[in-house]
């Protein structure tokens, strides 16, 4: 469940925004809960007790303006994703301060919609990066993980081995195509019949010795008949998360 606020001191607007929002979490199959808040005051007393996952935050607000609230957001919660909403084009730069995840200026109502999807898109694939994965091994070896400490996944049979950031590895029983089937293919990608590497840890790619150097310092081969499912893989997701 994915918990997220607007906050917007206009009433009109803040429906207008509200109910888009929703329906773009709704068409990306995101399980959500959106809270309306009209200040900054109201909205603080809310994210200090439970912190907001994603919060759409308006600048120009009566008594407690949005760079406020965002400088107590970022003392609650670094992690919080916050976007800025606002008709202030020229305080875009002044919002980096708040490690924004976005900024939309507000305009034509088709416009205003046309960013928040391609902002939500972004998000929706971050989020979804991000969900911890089961390592179903035997005895202590049954865990879930972040996918960021995954570096790479190598097969040998029927067993595959995981390689992890802290230099640990550990092996299960299973076929590495199956597994690639519960990855998230926007992250995970297959560099060789052998091996399925985290893209996050590329550090670079070698396409004329057909290798990749990953930010361990391992060197992973790419395979000839993976070599175009890994550049497209690739390229899609230096798009989308850098």
């Amino acid at each position: 469940m994915i918990n997220a606020a607007i906050c917007d001191d206009n009433e009109p607007t803040l429906n207008f925004l509200s109910g888009k929002i929703s329906d773009i979490f709704s068409d990306h199959g995101m399980n959500f809960n959106l809270q309306q808040f009209h200040s900054g005051e109201d909205f603080i007393k809310i994210h200090e007790n439970s912190p907001f996952d994603v919060v759409f935050m308006d600048i120009v607000m009566p008594d407690m303006n949005g760079f406020e609230v965002a400088k107590k957001i970022r003392e609650i919660s670094k992690e919080t994703y916050l976007i800025f909403i606002t008709t202030e084009s020229s305080l875009v730069y002044d919002s980096f301060d708040f490690q924004p995840f976005y900024f939309i200026p507000k305009g034509k109502p088709q416009v205003v919609e046309d960013r928040l999807r391609h902002v939500v898109g972004k998000l929706a694939l971050l989020i979804a990066a991000q969900e911890k994965i089961f390592i179903n091994g035997a005895y202590e070896n049954k865990f879930y993980v972040s996918p960021n400490e995954i570096l790479y996944i190598k097969s040998s049979s029927n067993q595959v081995t995981f390689y992890f950031i802290d230099k640990k590895t550990v092996q299960i029983r299973n076929k590495l195509s199956d597994l690639l089937d519960t990855l998230n293919q926007y992250v995970f990608v297959r560099t060789h019949n052998r091996i399925v590497v985290n893209m996050k840890h590329i550090e670079r790619v070698d396409y004329p010795n057909m290798e990749i150097l990953l930010d361990s310092g391992d060197v992973i081969p790419i395979s000839r008949s993976c070599k175009d499912i890994f550049k497209n893989a690739y390229t899609r997701f230096t798009r989308n998360f850098s």
